[in-house]
């Protein structure tokens, strides 16, 4: 199986980025990123159903990894709009 996402070194660029946290190489997380400390050592992500907002400390061993865009499909606009002009009126 080809792994599809990346490791981000950087965390400061994935504000508002979906992400997958992982530790030990496993995923422990995924979700939308919330925040990121001014150092990068800390990110959270936000809150989505019954899952918290939850924080991530880097020294801890957590690893943020994202899929690039242009590596995907496309995702369709939920619910689904027939007509572009409807979705903005």
């Amino acid at each position: 199986m080809i792994d599809r996402f990346h490791l981000q070194h950087d965390w400061q660029p994935l504000v508002g980025e979906l992400v997958e946290i992982r530790q030990h190489g496993q995923c422990v997380r995924s979700g939308f990123v919330d925040g990121v400390t001014a150092d990068g050592s800390i990110l959270w992500l936000a809150a989505y159903g019954a899952e918290p907002r939850a924080m991530f400390e880097r020294f801890q061993g957590y690893t943020a990894w994202i899929e690039y865009k242009w590596e995907t499909t496309p995702v369709q606009p939920w619910p689904p709009v027939a007509n572009r002009a409807e979705a903005v009126a």
